[in-house]
């Protein structure tokens, strides 16, 4: 082969873009879902560890009766947010990546994206911005009537303005969060998201401690959120044209209409109960709940992680890729049937562990313990709603429709329930509600989803099987006698090992799952889901190719040094860097052995110096032209490797020698 060639590589389709991979695409899939449920896992429990840690600081050092109104205002605070929040989030997220946001819901309709994904993010966070200030001003002028309906008095206007500026960063700090994580950042994502409830945390005990009362705790929270904003909109610089396109504002708000009904229904059943129980209930026994139920938010971290690490892997290439490779109904029934078995564990968790969480908490919160494994139950629901939505179809409906009516139906059935039990059963009143409101729609979709002829291939028995066991074990831990605490947290982590090793044994997890089970594990430490060997891969090329292949990826590539290369026109530097890719793909051990008409255009996906939403509608446009999800998938995840190859790889220098790793941040 002479001096800069590329090595032959056969010409076809695309259709083998697959690595050889146990499970095929579906491991490769679940690999990415794990790394992404990791993140979120992270985020949540660092998020919602730094709440509870915030109530437990107000309830330390202000008692129950202060920590019910702080659960008062910051009820304010996430209302004036979450409004304007409608406003700019849905629009700005759709218009700029094609997709429902966290608090919205995917549907398989094609939404119509911005030309210029760059220019629609910044108006929108120009916009939210804008309305954050606004909203938290108008929230600040009228701060004495707002103290005497929620608070009882105009002598606690103070605390209504601290809720204006939590308000008002709240709206700016979704917006940047959310869009790092769909640009599948998990690194930025990570720091912006756990910087707000460890600033915040900071602040608000040193306020307590120096006797600032209910304002410090919600000034440091304030705080928190602020600077959290701030630190996001640093890390989405080159992101975003800090531009106001009027086109795009009609756009944005219009996309936040048609969705306000879905999203203020949600938001309500998930945040509303304190308000509701306000009603009926006293600050003291208010401030009970809110600690002791918050507890048992703790059982929603898998089950909301898993969902909304699925939320911008169902725009890449992988997510299509799997769904070319098993059908819809295969697709979307598994993947609700592992769901399913992520919420069982995480309530049976809670179940388990309750008792020993209710050591942590004073001793005046301890008579609600019997709270939590209703709590947890209730905090899944939310989740539950949305994953059983986004995987189930009704043909010939008209899908916004169903999704306004279920999502408005679920705060109806939650506000009458709540409201109804409320002066029997006191704050147990609104787990019960909670979880009726999400429950029964739930069960509406998926029974008209499976009486359709386009059902999912959902694992009943499966399912079936893994509740059962769930409910023995749980039968039997709660017919236990007392146990002392460290005992008791022993006893639950043996329960839970149990029911682990239980799925095995009654095939709750099928024995064909297994092998890709095994391997989705493995690839999360070793960093590939593929086998594929780097070193041999590389020798494929020559000095000349490797050196320009490994520039490629480790530095950015203007577009415009692609573009002669783009759609036809002269030139073969684009297409000749992906096919020195497939080439060191395919001896490395992939099965990338095919050339393909799109490998110009494909140049612009993998190596554009551009930000994930444009790269995102670059792979809209080549999936449009014919290219393949599975060849695309595996390019991108071959050139991810790459990028973290240290220099002696590279080089094909031995192990022992020195040279740093050269990254390059890139979707995952």
């Amino acid at each position: 082969m002479s001096q800069g060639e590329t090595p032959p590589v056969k010409e076809g389709s695309g259709e083998q873009g697959s690595a050889s991979t146990p499970g095929g695409i579906g491991a490769v899939f679940g690999v990415r879902v794990l790394r992404y449920l990791g993140v979120q896992s992270v985020s949540l429990a660092v998020s919602s560890f730094g709440q509870l840690a915030t109530l437990f600081a107000v309830a330390y050092f202000l008692g129950p009766a202060a920590l019910g109104q702080y659960a008062l205002v910051f009820f304010l605070a996430s209302l004036v947010g979450h409004v304007l929040t409608i406003a700019s989030k849905p629009g700005t997220i759709r218009r700029t990546f094609g997709a429902g946001d966290d608090d919205d819901d995917d549907d398989d309709e094609a939404e119509e994206t911005s030309e210029s994904p760059t220019r629609s993010l910044g108006t929108g966070l120009i916009m939210a911005t804008v309305m954050g200030l606004v909203g938290g001003l108008a929230l600040y002028l009228a701060r004495a009537p707002v103290a005497d309906l929620l608070l009882g008095g105009r002598e606690d206007e103070s605390l209504v303005a601290w809720a204006a500026g939590l308000a008002a960063a709240t709206v700016v700090f979704r917006l940047v969060s959310i869009v790092i994580w769909f640009e599948r950042r998990p690194t930025a994502f990570i720091v912006t998201d756990v910087a707000r409830p460890i600033v915040g945390l900071i602040a608000i005990i040193a306020l307590l401690a120096g006797g600032a009362g209910l304002e410090g705790a919600l000034a440091g929270t304030t705080l928190g959120t602020t600077l959290a904003a701030l630190l996001g909109l640093v890390l989405l610089r080159g992101s975003f044209e800090l531009v106001v396109v009027p086109d795009e504002v009609r756009e944005i708000l219009k996309r936040g209409a048609i969705r306000a009904p879905v999203m203020m229904s949600y938001w309500t059943v998930a945040n509303g109960d304190v308000f509701l129980l306000s009603l009926y209930i006293s600050d003291t026994e208010l401030g009970v709940y809110t600690l002791v139920s918050r507890l048992g938010f703790i059982a929603a971290f898998p089950p909301q992680g898993f969902r909304v690490a699925m939320r911008p892997l169902r725009k890449a290439a992988v997510f299509q890729a799997l769904e070319d490779q098993y059908g819809k109904a295969a697709q979307r029934g598994r993947l609700l049937g592992y769901f399913m078995l992520v919420c069982i564990a995480s309530i049976l968790a809670m179940l388990l562990v309750g008792d020993v969480l209710v050591e942590l908490v004073p001793s005046s919160f301890a008579e609600a313990a019997p709270l939590i494994p209703a709590a947890a139950a209730a905090m899944v629901g939310p989740a539950l709603l949305r994953t059983v939505k986004q995987q189930t179809t009704w043909p010939d409906q008209n899908a916004k429709l169903i999704s306004i009516t279920t999502a408005v139906g679920a705060a109806l059935v939650f506000i009458a329930v709540t409201l109804a039990l409320t002066p029997e059963l006191g704050y147990y009143a609104a787990p019960i509600g909670i979880g009726v409101g999400f429950a029964l729609p739930s069960l509406y979709l998926f029974v008209r989803c499976q009486r359709s002829p386009d059902r999912i291939d959902f694992p009943y028995s499966e399912v079936g099987r893994a509740l059962a066991l769930a409910a023995v074990l749980a039968g039997l831990f709660i017919a236990l006698p007392g146990l002392p605490t460290v005992l008791e947290l022993l006893v639950a982590v043996l329960f839970g090992a149990v029911f682990l090793a239980g799925l095995l044994v009654i095939r709750a997890i099928p024995e064909v799952h297994r092998p890709a089970l095994l391997h989705m594990l493995r690839s999360v430490v070793s960093g590939r889901p593929d086998e594929f060997d780097p070193r041999r891969g590389l020798r494929v090329l020559d000095e000349a190719k490797r050196d320009e292949l490994r520039a490629a990826i480790t530095a950015p590539v203007e577009p415009a040094a692609l573009d002669r290369t783009y759609e036809g026109r002269p030139g073969t530097d684009g297409r000749s860097l992906v096919r020195s890719l497939r080439a060191v793909g395919a001896e490395g051990g992939m099965s990338l052995n095919d050339k393909t008409p799109h490998d110009a255009a494909i140049a612009h996906y993998l190596f554009e110096d551009e930000p994930t939403a444009v790269r995102n509608a670059t792979m809209r446009r080549l999936l449009e032209g014919g290219a393949k999800a599975a060849d695309l998938r595996a390019l991108e995840d071959l050139v991810d490797h790459l990028s973290k190859l240290p220099d002696r790889v590279w080089e094909d220098r031995p192990k022992g020698e020195g040279g740093g790793a050269k990254l390059r941040e890139r979707a995952s």
